[in-house]
């Protein structure tokens, strides 16, 4: 999965400044699934022509929760997708536009790198970057699996 680097540079742009923006742009830029498929690009990202922009060589490109929030209530037809990248998805949505989100649900079928960009939004959000840090470490199996005896 590609993500266009002015599409990332564009939605950092957009969500400068504010901290749940922001987070929630890491998100998905993080998960990578959903900046990378047209379908979605489509249909809840805008991209500003740059005849409107302030700045023309800084990209600006905005996602539209509303409509990220009707395709996850299925008003508008729903985006197919794996349950991990539903819930990632509803996390930013949450983040991003205040909309509720069950964390139980959302968290329950996530894989550790997913948890960890999760934690990492919560953090990015809540402002305490400077404090608190989310490290994904490898994986370890107990000393009792690994022993030779």
């Amino acid at each position: 999965m590609t993500i266009q680097p002015t599409l990332i540079e564009g939605l950092r742009a957009w969500a400068d400044g504010f901290a749940a923006d922001r987070a929630a742009v890491e998100l998905l830029i993080t998960h990578g699934a959903w900046l990378s498929r047209a379908d979605f690009l489509t249909r809840c990202v805008d991209i500003v022509p740059t005849e409107e922009l302030i700045d023309p060589d800084t990209p600006v490109a905005i996602i539209d929760w509303e409509r990220v929030i009707r395709y996850l209530e299925g008003w508008e037809g729903g985006l197919p997708a794996s349950s991990s990248e539903v819930a990632v998805l509803a996390v930013a949505a949450s983040i991003g536009a205040g909309h509720p989100v069950d964390l139980r649900d959302a968290l329950l079928g996530l894989d550790a790198t997913n948890t960890a960009a999760v934690a990492t939004a919560l953090v990015t959000a809540a402002q305490v970057e400077d404090r608190v840090t989310v490290d994904l470490k490898p994986r370890q199996l107990p000393d009792w699996l690994t022993s030779d005896t």
